[in-house]
This record gives structure tokens, C-alpha cells and sequence, in this order.
């Protein structure tokens, strides 16, 4: 895993906010999230293996990450930073839909942080979402290089190819322009919420269908890093990228069905 950490507070609110309302959010608490650390706790929870390759902050939230993420058997290379870790509020209404307030950039490792980036070559899969070029050129020496699509521009500039770009076609910050298949990426992997998604390589193009909920949908918060994970996760056992993707929504399907990111195990 290459990527960020969010310090996220969980709440729940009857709606989403409104200009110039005041919310007030039941059932709060916090923990280490974002895309990164989502993926990267799955990942570990589904028996794998999962160098974290990261940037955290000196301050208290970082310090309580990387406690968290190696108490789930995590290897935590984290470059230091200074100030304040990234910080994120979700709330989730009572549909079910989350609303996500970033109050700061996020930091991301760098080629040349000394993390041990050539341990990388001995990883069958990488997800990034890291937003340093330098860090996802570092990646490039994993087995499968699987990046998030709201981090292509630092793909295009890191000059490497990807396995995988991952995006949404119901998400804004996640669209993809096709003609990056071939230039940038061997494939295009597009979620679609409770319908599914589409896939295409230079070679096939394929469907799938949203896998079966394991229970009562109740938060969506994490299900598209949830997605990805399953999807590293299945390329890193060899899988195909049609095999791939069906492990890549079960995932998804689970994390609907548990309170924040972290609320159940995956198989």
C-alpha cells in the first residue's frame, strides 16, 4: 500500500449539511481512515501480508496511527512530517449516504523518503493513492500496480505505467479520461454503484454485476477503497482482472454493511 492517512471523526446526522445550519452529529468517534488506511487495514484483515508505505504527521493523530495499523499487523514505513496529521469529518444520514469535509491537504511519502522502497520488488500487488508522482514511480517495482483515479495526474507525471487505474463513474473526483488506456494504464476499472461496473484492458472489455449485500446496507463510508483493496488483493493472487473485480465488489458489498470502515472482517 502507497498512499494517505485521513484522521477521520464518524458521525451520524438525520440529513447532510446545510448552508448555515448548525449540525449536531450522535454517536461520534474517530479513528484512522482515508483511502490509504482503509485499504491498508482490509488488506491485512484478509490474511495478506501489507507494507504501508506512507507520510504521518508529529503530532498525536499520528502518533495514534501508527499505533492502530500495527496492531492490525502492519508494516508502517511513515516519512515524518510536520504539523498537523490530515483531518476528515464524515457524516452519515440516515439514508445511508455519506458526506466527506477534508479540512486540510494530505501528505503523501516521496521517492526520497527512506522507507525501504525497494522491499516493494518483493510485493505481488500495490494500490496508490498517493498524490507524489515520485511515490508511485516507487511503486512501479510491485507485481501489479493497481492507482486510484483521483491521483492520476501524479500517475501521468510519475511516467510509469499502471496495471489498474480504478475510478467511479457516480463519483465527480473519480471520472477517468479513456485515452489514458494504453499511455498510462494496461486497464480501466469503472464502479457503479449498486449496478455494478465496467472494465476494459488494451486486450477485453468486460461487466459485472454488484455482488449480494451480506446484510442491512447501513454506511457507505469506505466501500470504494474496499472495492480496491479486494481488487489488489485478487491481482496479487494471480487472478484475472474479471476474477478480480467480482472479489473487489463482494469487499465493496461487505463494507456497506458495517458501521464506519472498520466494523467487520472480510474473507
Amino acid at each position: 500500500m502507497v498512499g494517505h492517512v485521513e484522521w477521520v471523526l464518524f458521525g451520524r446526522a438525520a440529513t447532510p449539511p446545510r448552508a448555515g445550519e448548525i449540525l449536531h452529529l450522535t454517536d461520534p468517534f474517530e479513528e484512522p481512515a482515508g483511502g490509504g488506511g482503509v485499504a491498508a487495514i482490509m488488506l491485512a484483515r484478509a490474511g495478506a501480508d501489507v507494507v504501508f508505505m506512507t507520510a504521518l504527521a508529529d503530532d498525536a493523530e499520528g502518533a495514534a496511527t501508527r499505533q492502530r495499523m500495527a496492531a492490525e499487523q502492519i508494516d508502517v514505513r511513515a516519512a515524518d512530517r510536520l504539523g498537523r496529521q490530515a483531518r476528515a469529518v464524515t457524516i452519515l444520514d440516515d439514508a445511508g449516504d455519506r458526506t466527506i469535509i477534508v479540512s486540510q491537504p494530505n501528505e503523501y511519502p516521496r521517492g526520497d523518503d527512506a522507507l525501504g522502497w525497494e522491499d516493494l520488488a518483493g510485493c505481488a500487488a500495490v494500490y496508490a493513492t498517493c498524490g507524489e508522482p515520485s511515490g508511485i514511480a516507487a511503486a512501479r517495482a510491485a507485481g501489479a500496480l493497481v492507482c486510484s483515479a483521483r491521483q492520476l495526474g501524479a500517475l501521468v507525471a510519475s511516467g510509469v505505467k499502471a496495471d489498474v487505474v480504478v475510478g467511479s463513474l457516480t463519483d465527480r473526483g473519480e471520472q477517468i479520461d479513456f485515452r489514458i488506456l494504453g499511455a498510462h494504464t494496461k486497464a480501466i476499472v469503472m464502479t457503479d454503484g449498486a449496478r455494478g461496473g465496467r472494465w476494459m484492458s488494451t486486450d477485453d472489455s468486460g461487466l459485472w454485476h454488484a455482488a449480494p449485500l451480506p446484510g442491512e446496507a447501513i454506511d457507505s463510508y469506505g466501500a470504494g477503497d474496499c472495492f480496491a483493496a479486494g481488487l489488489t488483493y485478487a491481482l496479487g493472487l494471480g487472478e484475472g482482472l474479471d476474477s478480480a473485480v467480482a472479489t473487489g465488489a463482494a469487499w465493496g458489498a461487505a463494507a456497506t454493511c458495517r458501521r464506519g470502515p472498520y466494523g467487520g472482517t472480510v474473507h
